[in-house]
Parts: C-alpha cells; structure tokens; sequence
C-alpha cells in the first residue's frame, strides 16, 4: 500500500467549507452499507404461546404490570414505524417507570435521543441499556458506534473488542472497528476490517477517505478517495465523493 502524504490540519477558509459540503452529501459507512441508526424492525415482537400452555392462564391470577409494559412498547413500536419520535419515547418512558431494568427500553431511547440530538439524554440510556444487556449485539455495536461518533474512541474500541471476542463473525463489529482503525492512521488493519465486514477493497478505501475527509485531512482523503474510485469496480460512494472535491476547489479557484 502506497504512503499516503502527511497533511498539517492547519485551518484553512477552503478546507472549512469543504467540510460542510461533504457532511451535506455524504452518509458516513461502518462498513459498506449505512449504519442504520434508526431499527424499528428490530424490536422483538410477541412470542408464540404454546396450546397446551393456554388452558393454565385461566388458573392463574394475570400479571397486569408486564401486561403494561409489552403495551407500552408495542405502541412505541407503532410509533417508531411512524417516525413520530417523541411519542415513541414517552411510550418506551412509560415502560421504564414499570421496569427500570427494561434493557429494550433504554436501547430505543438512546437511540430516539440521537436522533433528536439530545446527546446526554442518548448517553445515559446506553450506558444503563449496557449495562443490562452487554452481550446483545446489537446494542453493543449501537453504543459502539455512538462512542465513534463522539470521539470517545477508546471506550468504543473496548465495547467493540469485546463483542468480537464474544462474536468474530458479526459484521458491524468489524465496520467500526475498521473506523476506529482509519481515524488512528492505521490503515493496514483499517482495510482488513472493512474488508472483513463485507466491504470490496475499493469500498474499504472508499471508507478511510471518508473517515479523513470528516477528520478534515483533505489531502490524505483525497488520495484515497481516488484509489477508491478508479475503473469499473470503483466505490460507486467514492466517485461520487470525488466529484464533490473536483465541484469544490473549482468553485474556490
């Protein structure tokens, strides 16, 4: 793999405004597909009652507060599927207030809080969702990936780590992996990760471009942006990134 030249971060009026544009057109990827912060379809639904289990459930006196919660959050559900953000979190509240210890009902908070940008409300409920529920993978990879975001790369590398002691072969595990790798400049295990999580080489470089282009490293990214995106089994994200930069310092000249 070709040196890549050292770029000093001084800031620059041109470098800034690039910035802003790429942030405007680009969805950063853990991997090769956009992590989906927003999962409505993974919320569990109700499990099969067995017949022969049903005749007990007149013997026996019904638990009307877990009755309580499964409505809660089967209305979160709903209002998740609807995008209505603020209902769904009071729905998931609600099924909080019934049971503090309702892993599944941090996990949707923290991830409502996103997208509502409320970042202490976000923290606080993956860390008690993680606390509750360290080995679903999910979840993990969720809080892994918020730590990327909010440059808390250490920890995320932790949460991340041991998820693929625990799971070699989950995919998003590597992607971010793969993204704490390209925003420490280790590229080499960048692309292994990447690639690992089911990424072409080009898409893999497509991906560390990425990383240095929102690090605000232009030159770097640039060089492997262009990698990225040369001949027919070029990044389709790259090239598009690519016209970006060439629409950028047009205009600048």
């Amino acid at each position: 793999m070709m040196p890549i030249q050292k770029n000093s971060r001084k800031s620059r009026p041109h470098t800034i405004r690039l910035q802003w544009i790429l942030l405007g057109t680009l969805l950063l990827a853990t991997g090769c597909s956009s992590w989906k912060l927003w999962n409505p379809s993974g919320i569990p639904k109700t499990k099969w009652v067995d017949k022969e289990k049903t005749t007990s459930l007149f013997d026996s006196k019904p638990n009307t507060k877990q009755a309580q919660i499964d409505l809660a959050i089967a209305s979160a559900e709903r209002h998740e599927a609807k995008q209505e953000l603020r209902e769904a979190m009071k729905k998931y509240q609600e099924a909080l207030e019934l049971d503090k210890k309702n892993s599944l009902a941090h996990h949707r908070i923290a991830l409502i809080a996103c997208r509502l940008s409320a970042n202490k409300q976000a923290q606080e409920h993956f860390e008690s969702a993680y606390k509750l529920a360290p080995k679903e993978n999910v979840l993990a990879a969720d809080y892994g990936y918020w730590l990327y975001l909010n440059g808390q790369d250490q920890q995320a590398e932790q949460v991340i780590n041991q998820g693929l002691q625990r799971s070699p072969d989950f995919e998003r595990f590597h992607g971010i992996s793969g993204l704490l790798h390209a925003r420490a400049r280790q590229f080499e295990p960048a692309v292994n990760s990447f690639i690992q999580s089911g990424c072409t080489p080009q898409q893999a470089w497509a991906n560390i471009g990425h990383v240095l282009l929102m690090e605000g490293d232009v030159q770097s990214a640039s060089y492997w942006i262009e990698h990225a995106a040369q001949g027919d089994e070029g990044s389709v994200a790259a090239k598009k990134t690519q016209d970006v930069l060439q629409a950028s310092y047009t205009s600048a000249k």
